[in-house]
């Protein structure tokens, strides 16, 4: 068993851990994008209070993923018992944070062009599809 942990178990909740807190930290960070885009009144305000709406489903949703994994692996499964496994864990979490952190500044420029912007996100849309 403490095999599976080391080869199998450390190196996927490492990767899915980063990921989620990755995403939970852009929900935080779009979120109040999103306010200050609904106070400056650019964008129409129901938009933007659309865009809070997901912001806020995001960071619950993999907030919980985070946690919810945490106390699956290591109080109903004996997971994080040894040394290596710990080790493992925060390398590939390190590892996979490296990689998805390229994707929050772009990101957090969308969201913002999103909020402050009229029809950003239409004319995104109408150029992904022209690009098919």
């Amino acid at each position: 068993m403490e095999w599976l942990g080391i080869l199998l178990i450390s190196p996927v909740w490492g990767y899915l851990s980063a990921r989620c807190f990755i995403q939970a930290s852009l929900g935080v960070a779009q979120f109040f994008i999103h306010l200050v885009g609904f106070f400056k009144g650019v964008v129409p305000r129901n938009d933007n209070a659309l865009y809070m709406g997901v912001a806020i489903f995001n960071v619950v949703l993999f907030s919980l993923l985070l946690i919810g994994g945490f106390w699956l692996l290591t109080v109903i499964l004996p997971f994080g018992q040894t040394q290596i496994e710990i080790t493992v864990y925060w390398v590939s979490a390190g590892i996979s944070f490296l990689f998805f952190q390229k994707q929050v500044p772009s990101k957090i420029c969308g969201s913002w062009r999103y909020a402050t912007i009229p029809n950003a996100l239409w004319v995104d849309s109408v150029k992904e599809r022209m690009k098919l």
